[in-house]
């Protein structure tokens, strides 16, 4: 159940995405051949043509800004309109449990996310003729170097890590305000405030209970090691996935047992 789930998730949201993504390759494919970079020094070039690449790079640069803002909203609206809204009535109809609708609209929006961010790297691929295997090449090498072999495993783990604590006290937040009658929007607003409020001082202990280890000597250390930096990110990668189980087990609870659809 939690597949069709997930499938419709993507299916729904896919109609604003792909075209989205396709406009984006577009322009960057467009942009490459008009080459909006390139110094013209003829006065007599600056004309039509500079108007023209100019308003096709800003094209660019606000589609990209388009994905990440569509992107967030997505999440947001998915997750409120199908489960908080007047869809809920239809979907705690279905015969599936809470904490399985939850899962799909991370799991969904985990994929937008990382698609999204794929996408606009690659467009700046397309953008740019040359570059793309030294580009690829001094990333590596100066991941390797900073971070070590450990770091390729460590990085995406953090970063999937910190995605899905950040999404999750979204969900928590909008669940919160739905407890109150009025003004839930403004009261989720307050929510996300609040819980982050909370979270960043939750992050300020877990560092100072280190002290001893991965966070102190990382600061005492003038070249610190690659162990050293994998150690504290790891310590942060731990504590995005123990703030995102909390963040699940109150908004399971809240659709359990405090739902108000009125």
């Amino acid at each position: 159940m939690l597949a069709r789930l997930m499938k419709y998730e993507i299916k729904s949201a896919a109609r604003l995405f792909v075209p989205l993504y396709a406009v984006l390759l577009i322009f960057a494919l467009l942009n490459r051949f008009l080459n909006p970079f390139e110094v013209l020094e003829a006065a007599e070039n600056f004309s039509i043509q500079i108007f023209i690449r100019s308003l096709s790079i800003g094209a660019y640069f606000f589609l990209i800004i388009a994905v990440f803002v569509v992107t967030l909203v997505i999440i947001i609206q998915r997750f409120y309109k199908n489960l908080l809204g007047d869809e809920g009535y239809l979907m705690f109809t279905l015969p599936v449990k809470p904490w399985q609708h939850i899962t799909s609209k991370l799991l969904t929006a985990i994929i937008w996310c990382v698609l999204s961010a794929i996408v606009i790297v690659g467009s700046f691929f397309i953008l740019f003729e040359s570059g793309h295997i030294e580009l690829l090449t001094f990333m590596k090498d100066s991941i390797k170097h900073t971070f070590g072999t450990t770091g390729f495993v460590v990085l995406p783990l953090l970063i999937i890590a910190q995605l899905t604590s950040g999404i999750m006290m979204m969900y928590n937040a909008m669940s919160l305000g739905q407890l109150f009658r009025k003004n839930r929007l403004l009261a989720s607003f307050g929510m996300y405030c609040l819980l982050y409020s909370i979270q960043q001082v939750i992050y300020v202990i877990c560092l100072l209970l280190l002290a001893d280890t991965s966070f102190f000597s990382l600061i005492r250390t003038g070249a610190p090691t690659p162990k050293d930096i994998n150690l504290f990110l790891g310590s942060i990668a731990i504590g995005g996935v123990i703030l995102a189980a909390a963040h699940f087990v109150v908004v399971n609870r809240v659709l359990n047992r405090k739902l108000n659809l009125e």
